[in-house]
């Protein structure tokens, strides 16, 4: 098969973060997304301040922890003051104040928006040495043209960052894997650190690089050898992987340095690992004892065990996987007759505390996997079936690419089972790391494509990959500019995926209203504040009476993400205005169907004949 010619390759892979940043970069003023006040009016500046005035412990400014976003976006204070605006946010400004304020968002979000433009380039490097520059270009490509990815690193959230470091150093420590270089050992550390200090859900890297140890001793080291010497080397690996991510947190997080116990409840004992960490700590203790004490038996018996079926390992997971994917496709197709995916991600935390029980673990389970099945574009998805069948074809000499589309397929599960067992459905934002492992998965099944003989005489490795860029390219172009909305559109015209959109069309309802003649002088209620950030009337999002006293609104914004929220919170209100209706009424004064869905909409309802009598 031919490889790309390295003056073609350069050439496409500029293409591909021209392209990210093309699509972007025009977005990061003209968006107005939910959560971003808490970054922009408060922890930013708040840990910025803290560390000018000395003030260590003052720089905890949020549980995720969200460090890294507070120090990259904090950039953006050399040239604006976001806290010149919190005051007016819902109130009457303006043009110029909301000119302003769209400037301040533009600065705060573009260090984030480079730090992930800058990270293809790292996962193409990483890629291009565990695999080839084929299958790293195909991937980046994936990767950089992925609507639901470029629409996250327009916010200023942990997830904007976390799908960039966290499958980084998964990437790192597979390379390290394959060349015992051990400058990508300490990187995997780095970039551990660093998501850890990003959100704490990436202390499961902890527990998943852990048990790669011994997949690779399965898979790679033969089960006839002593895993002793093996092992010893391995956890000492580990160890350091550890302590160097541990350090990055300490150095970077300065309440640590008066709180040591941060550090602890940043990385093993967060709360994401609550659940998990007595059995993850029994089965090092015991493996820790069968070392010292029964000279590695124990291990080695298993080792030995499980290394006569890596085959079959290889090809039950990959069948598991797709049997999954077949049910979430039966049962999306069919309206959802056996679980209501949808009504599971609108409400990803509303189980929380609630007994889990079987259909409870099901229905979340395949959810998730509807998240991710849907949020990938139809060329992506399709290579990643390709790559797990690949996997269920795989023949006695089990090659590299098979084993890594295996780990990143049981990274899938269990992320998903890890998020289940939390009671938390893992929306579109909450598995936003596993988008790019499964872009990888999806270029190693191009590249096992290709090599398919009936395929290659009409098809060459780089014709194959300009395809990919060009259907990715028409995806991305399809859903602008409300990337983070993206659904494939594989998924029915009627259903919705991502309930979470971060605000989408918030902005462009609040410029409808700003060209209206009286605009300064009217007053509205959103039921997302993202909307008040550029209205220059007066905006109230509150559903209590408290909220509505002595107002008379003109207009309502309602989207379809927050009907549920809306309707369970507004208690006494529903007898001022019919709130249910708002989100079923045709007659309205500015509509945006986001991704071109009927059902996915921010709309605006002028408070004409809303009132009850």
């Amino acid at each position: 098969m031919p490889h790309l010619k390295k003056s073609l390759l350069f050439f496409l892979l500029t293409v591909i973060v021209v392209a990210n940043f093309a699509f972007g970069f025009p977005r990061l003023a003209r968006y107005s997304a939910v959560d971003e006040p808490y970054w922009f009016y408060g922890r930013i500046t708040k840990f910025w301040t803290a560390v000018a005035t000395h003030k260590w412990k003052s720089t905890s400014v949020n549980d995720k922890p969200g460090i890294t976003v507070a120090i990259i976006s904090g950039a953006g204070l050399l040239k604006v003051s976001p806290m010149d605006f919190q005051h007016i946010r819902g109130e009457q400004k303006t043009q110029e104040q909301a000119a302003a304020i769209m400037n301040s968002n533009f600065w705060l979000r573009l260090p984030i928006f480079l730090t992930c433009l800058l990270g293809l380039l790292g996962f193409f490097f990483l890629l291009s040495k565990l695999f080839n520059n084929e299958v790293a270009l195909l991937s980046t490509a994936f990767i950089g043209l992925s609507p639901t990815l470029l629409g996250i690193s327009l916010i200023v959230n942990p997830d904007s960052l976390l799908w960039v470091f966290l499958p980084l150093s998964l990437l790192s420590y597979l390379v390290f894997q394959k060349n015992s270089e051990k400058k990508y050992l300490y990187a995997t550390g780095v970039f551990l650190g660093l998501s850890l200090l990003t959100k704490y859900v990436a202390n499961v890297l902890y527990v998943f690089l852990f048990a790669l140890i011994f997949l690779e001793y399965i898979f790679h080291h033969g089960v006839e050898k002593h895993p002793l010497r093996y092992l010893k080397t391995a956890l000492y690996h580990y160890l350091l992987i550890v302590l160097t991510s541990m350090v990055v947190f300490f150095i970077f997080y300065p309440a640590t340095w008066v709180s040591p116990k941060l550090l602890l409840q940043g990385t093993f004992l967060s709360k994401a690992f609550v659940s998990t960490w007595p059995l993850f700590a029994a089965i090092v203790l015991f493996i820790i004892f069968d070392f010292f004490v029964l000279k590695g038996k124990v291990v080695a018996k298993t080792s030995a065990f499980f290394g006569q079926y890596e085959k079959q390992i290889i090809r039950w997971s990959a069948l598991f996987v797709l049997a999954c994917i077949t049910f979430v496709l039966l049962n999306t197709y069919l309206g959802m007759p056996w679980s209501d995916f949808q009504g599971t991600l609108s409400s990803p935390k509303a189980g929380t505390g609630a007994t889990l029980t079987l259909p409870i673990f099901t229905n979340n389970f395949f959810a998730d996997f509807y998240a991710l099945v849907f949020g990938l574009t139809p060329v992506v998805f399709l290579l990643f079936i390709a790559a797990l069948w690949n996997n269920v074809r795989a023949k006695d000499n089990l090659a590299r690419e098979h084993v890594i589309v295996f780990y990143f397929a049981l990274f899938i599960l269990l992320y998903y089972v890890a998020s289940t067992v939390n009671h938390v459905g893992a929306t579109v934002r909450y598995q936003i790391i596993l988008y790019p492992l499964a872009a990888i998965i999806a270029a190693l099944g191009a590249q096992e494509l290709l090599r398919i003989t009936n395929i290659k005489k009409y098809l060459s490795m780089p014709a194959g990959t300009v395809l990919a860029i060009i259907f990715s390219l028409i995806s991305l172009y399809q859903v602008r500019p409300h990337f983070f909305s993206y659904a494939s559109i594989l998924l029915p015209p009627a259903d919705i995926l991502n309930f979470k959109d971060m605000g989408d069309g918030s902005f462009e309802a609040a410029q409808y209203l700003n060209s209206l003649p009286n605009a300064q002088s009217l007053s509205i209620w959103s039921d997302k504040g993202a909307a008040c950030e550029t209205f220059i009337g007066t905006c109230t999002t509150g559903l209590s009476s408290k909220d509505w006293h002595g107002k008379h609104f003109d207009y309502f914004i309602t989207s379809t993400g927050r009907k549920s929220r809306t309707n369970k919170m507004a208690g006494s209100l529903h007898s001022v205005v019919d709130l249910n209706r708002l989100y079923s009424r045709d007659d309205y004064d500015f509509k945006i169907n986001l991704d071109n869905r009927p059902n996915n909409f921010v709309k605006i309802i002028s408070a004409k004949d809303a009132y009850k009598p």
